[in-house]
């Protein structure tokens, strides 16, 4: 089987270099096809693909090898191709690209293209391969790829096939993907799919009885069917006479037929591709509206919990509302930061330069700029409608019924207000607006609505290993360890003044003069309360507060640092990143309100060695002490 795939691969790259030849000649201009790639799979496999609109022209197989394939392309770039082929205006190409109008005139056109590329198909096979057949091209047609039943004979058979795909490019603009499919099972590539047992027998018995025996056999097997049925009932009658023996107990139900289980790596796979075209059509949807270039950069998508979804939303963020429709039910999400709504509506309704400055800077989300953005995120809305109606096998719809400003920290993890609680998918990426970066926007589904809710029993599960609870535990107020240096004694080591006379009173650096313990803060009011406590150990402290030069203050005196903070936020997390940067070589401990799992994790990711829940009591002090001066010590 390998020997014959990498044969046909072969044959393939020779096959690429006579179609850029001959479509180019015919063509007038050039167009080039990148080297192919290739994979066996099954029709299934191949439709379930997020693709878009697409021109399918039949290839039929005749001679020493038969069978029935295809070659797909997008429909933009059989009108490209086609709309070339009759010299149409480049005006009016762009125009019927754009609008997709594949007319009987550009359908005749790219059929000819198609009738090339076959031909050039079948010489270099007549060329290179021991078998003598070619490939026709019968009638097209134009398909969505997700919504072909799998199960017909159209626009293929249910069969494994052999895929090429090659990425094209016309006169130096970018097309999407030719793709050739064949049948797998012609090629050898694969078995003939094999006869049952049941059909080997039959078949034996033909040939080896007459049709009298066939008859008896027959029989026999249906005496031994009523003889088992008989017996299954005489056993039922006999439980129904006897429940007391029983235990009272009726006979089981027969379990239901099980549904036919989601692949959640495949599903993820295809989901993932669908929203990034979705990312790459909103880019081009509203920077059309806006008269500019706009791109969004994806990020990886994630399944989230409200909590961590909240948490790494941002600042205050506009949310939009979004309905789904058609197979599917619930509310979508759509965040985008205030200033960056602001920024897109003020940009849509021409404010001047240094007007749009001034109240992006300001944060005045006026009425005139909301009800402009609120026309943006319902072309987002109808982006995301257009490709899942096209992309995927569901039919799910988006519409936008409300915009509100939120402080995504500030909203209950624990409750149903704002969102409801539940796991949910984030496709996000980062806007550029012409030559300007912008923050990011983020799309939330509720997973399920995906069929991705098992990625958050699949990363519980990850976590609840021995591996993973060794590095990252959790206490009761949600503080979570790491293998990075806050480890489970970390959190939860024992208490008491005493303790940390013995074992920190030989440690701490002999002053003269300087702090030995620093503060950098936000919050001066839990500071100064950390410095009561430090100066009632015979610490010395010294608060600091972000702005401040660091290095100026890390001197060798300095055994420990606090990071005070009055939430837990990327403002923190950056000053910690300061921290790292400045060449500190001492402990620091991050201590702030409500930490959770993501927050402690990112923490140590940081630098952190330890986590202060704060308001902090004098035996929380005391612990923070005990271990992380004995660490330095160490």
């Amino acid at each position: 089987m390998t020997k014959k795939r990498e044969r046909l691969d072969k044959i393939m790259v020779a096959c690429r270099e006579r179609m850029q030849e001959e479509v180019s000649a015919l063509l007038g201009k050039t167009i080039t096809f990148a080297e192919p790639e290739t994979k066996v799979l099954s029709k299934e496999d191949y439709f379930s693909e997020p693709a878009g609109k697409s021109v399918l022209a039949h290839v039929q197989l005749e001679g020493d090898i038969e069978g029935r394939g295809c070659l797909i392309v997008p429909i933009r770039d059989a009108i490209r191709i086609g709309g070339t082929l009759i010299m149409l205006p480049d005006s009016e190409l762009e125009s019927v690209i754009s609008e997709e109008e594949y007319t009987e005139e550009l359908e005749d056109s790219y059929g000819e293209i198609a009738n090339i590329i076959c031909g050039s198909l079948t010489t270099t096979f007549e060329e290179q391969y021991p078998k003598s057949f070619r490939l026709v091209r019968t009638e097209q047609e134009v398909i969505l790829p997700v919504k072909v039943d799998i199960d017909s004979d159209e626009p293929v058979p249910d069969d494994t096939y052999y895929l090429m795909s090659t990425a094209m490019a016309l006169d130096g603009t970018e097309m999407g993907k030719l793709q050739l499919l064949v049948p797998a099972v012609s090629f050898g590539l694969v078995e003939k799919p094999q006869d049952t047992e049941e059909s080997k027998e039959q078949a034996a018995a033909s040939e080896d009885k007459s049709t009298d025996s066939e008859a008896a056999v027959l029989e026999e097997q249906q005496a031994a069917v009523i003889e088992r049925e008989s017996a299954e009932e005489a056993k039922r009658a006999e439980a129904i006479e006897r429940p007391e023996e029983e235990g009272n107990q009726a006979a089981p139900a027969p379990e239901p037929a099980k549904k036919k289980g989601v692949d959640v790596k495949k599903q993820k796979e295809r989901i993932d591709q669908l929203l990034t075209n979705c990312l790459e059509k909103v880019g081009e949807e509203v920077g059309a509206l806006l008269g500019g270039t706009l791109k969004i950069t994806p990020e990886e998508n994630t399944a989230l919990d409200k909590e961590e979804l909240l948490e790494q939303a941002g600042g205050k963020q506009v949310l939009a509302r979004m309905d789904v429709r058609g197979e599917g039910e619930g509310e979508s999400y759509l965040f985008v930061s205030l200033k960056d709504a602001i920024f897109l509506g003020g940009t849509l309704i021409m404010l001047p330069d240094a007007e749009l400055e001034e109240v992006v800077r300001n944060e005045e989300f006026g009425e005139d700029a909301e009800d402009a953005y609120g026309e943006i995120a319902n072309i987002i809305a109808g982006v995301y409608t257009a490709v899942f109606e096209e992309q995927y096998r569901k039919a799910l719809g988006f519409v936008k019924t409300g915009l509100e400003t939120i402080i995504p920290i500030k909203i209950d993890p624990d409750s149903d207000d704002v969102i409801p609680r539940c796991i949910y998918y984030l496709n996000a990426g980062t806007i550029h607006y012409n030559d300007q970066e912008l923050g990011r926007l983020q799309m939330v589904f509720p997973a399920a609505l995906l069929e991705l809710e098992s990625l958050a029993v699949s990363a519980d599960e990850e976590e609840s290993t021995p591996s993973a609870e060794k590095s990252a535990g959790v206490d009761g107020n949600g503080a979570t360890d790491s293998q990075n240096g806050v480890d489970a004694e970390v959190l939860h080591p024992a208490t008491g003044q005493q303790a940390v006379q013995s074992s920190v009173g030989n440690v701490v650096a002999d002053t003269g003069g300087n702090a030995d313990i620093l503060l950098f803060t936000d919050d001066d009011a839990e500071a100064s309360a950390l410095v009561a406590f430090l100066s009632g150990q015979g610490y010395t402290a010294r608060i600091l507060h972000y702005k401040d030069a660091i290095t100026d203050y890390l001197t060798p005196a300095v055994s420990l640092v606090f990071l005070v903070m009055r939430e837990v936020n990327e403002q923190g997390f950056g000053m910690a990143i300061k921290l790292g940067s400045s060449g500190l070589q001492v402990p620091l401990v991050m201590a702030g309100p409500a930490w959770t799992r993501t927050t402690v994790l990112k923490a140590v990711k940081y630098g952190a060695t330890d986590i202060l829940i704060t308001p902090a009591t004098l035996e929380d002090v005391v612990e923070k002490l005990e271990d992380n001066l004995v660490k330095k010590a160490a």
